[in-house]
């Protein structure tokens, strides 16, 4: 089979002919149809951050993928040849050691980590949903404990996992406020955002009146520590990008946590119900061919926010798509 892969920390992608992989009898092997990029993928591949995300070499980058089954293990009961199923692979950091990426035509994978494609998604859309959308959910309600009735606070809400963490949000009953650049007030509004604090013109903890029960942090650095400052006593600091300091969380009497995903096909299958009703829905910005996955890296390496307050340099920086996925999709 045809695959991308890394060969040495900080090294080209290559696109070449590898052994398609075998499944046990408790696995499913998937004819991939489509993968996303995260920017997880580019850091692991720098080997900036081996010690806490370290893959093996050569590594088949791709945590995310949709496609059809083709072969099922003897054991396998809930799935048959010829099944729609999105999901994620078993090198998602924190759900076991770094098997095999999804930037391949085959996958093998065990059932617990997919679910059944939304049929009102294409192959490209359901692709760009299980990591981003899992995420969000666990952040809210494993991590946050967000109830109807509660306020929260995501920080990031126009970024891959920000736009699911609003839609979620809200569709808990939930009263959904933003920070994002003031581009993306329309479109945070459009998915259920009460209210978009741009952070290039204001310091959300001085026009924020009212104290929150829930902040979702995608960004880290300063905006981490100046979220105590508008937490309920009692409230929860959700954060993704780096830990939570014990001693600001004492402090303020609030409670906090850096979370890692643990992907679990029971609450893919409820995401991907909430999809199928249109009750949230994915968004994808580029689709490129599985091939050109280098061009689609610089893309997306142009296009990080960075940290709040940081533009990024560069050829792509002009051009700064702030929402949705970038996909590949495979031949």
């Amino acid at each position: 089979m045809k695959a991308v892969r890394l060969l040495e920390y900080g090294g080209q992608l290559v696109f070449n002919d590898v052994p398609t992989p075998t499944i046990a009898r408790d696995e499913i092997l998937v004819k991939i149809k489509s993968t996303a990029v995260n920017h997880l993928d580019l850091v692991e591949a720098s080997g900036t951050a081996r010690q806490i995300l370290p893959i093996d070499l050569p590594w088949i980058p791709g945590h995310e993928f949709s496609g059809v089954v083709e072969q099922i293990g003897s054991d396998v009961a809930a799935y048959a040849p010829g099944d729609a199923v999105f999901g994620t692979t078993g090198s998602v950091p924190g759900s076991g050691p770094g098997g095999m990426g999804a930037y391949a035509e085959y996958l093998a994978v065990k059932p617990a980590a997919i679910a059944r494609k939304p049929s009102n998604l294409s192959f490209e859309e359901a692709a760009s949903v299980p990591v981003a959308s899992q995420t969000a959910w666990q952040g809210l309600f494993t991590h946050g404990h967000l109830e109807k009735g509660q306020t929260i606070l995501i920080h990031g809400g126009a970024g891959a996992v920000g736009a699911y963490a609003v839609q979620l949000a809200s569709h808990a009953g939930a009263t959904v406020i933003a920070t994002a650049s003031g581009d993306d007030e329309a479109y945070l509004n459009s998915i259920g955002a009460s209210r978009v604090i741009d952070y290039r013109e204001a310091q959300f903890e001085k026009v924020l009146r009212e104290k929150v029960d829930v902040v979702f942090d995608l960004i880290g650095g300063d905006t981490q520590k100046r979220s105590f400052l508008v937490l309920k006593e009692g409230g929860h600091l959700v954060a993704t990008t780096q830990p939570v300091s014990p001693e600001e969380t004492t402090k303020h009497r609030v409670s906090g946590a850096m979370m890692r995903l643990a992907p679990s096909a029971d609450m893919l299958g409820r995401i991907a119900r909430l999809l199928e009703e249109g009750t949230i829905r994915p968004d994808v910005a580029t689709v490129y061919a599985l091939q050109d996955a280098a061009q689609a890296w610089k893309d997306i390496a142009g296009n990080l926010p960075g940290v709040h307050g940081m533009s990024p340099s560069g050829p792509g920086a002009a051009r700064r798509r702030s929402h949705g996925k970038i996909v590949l999709r495979v031949a």
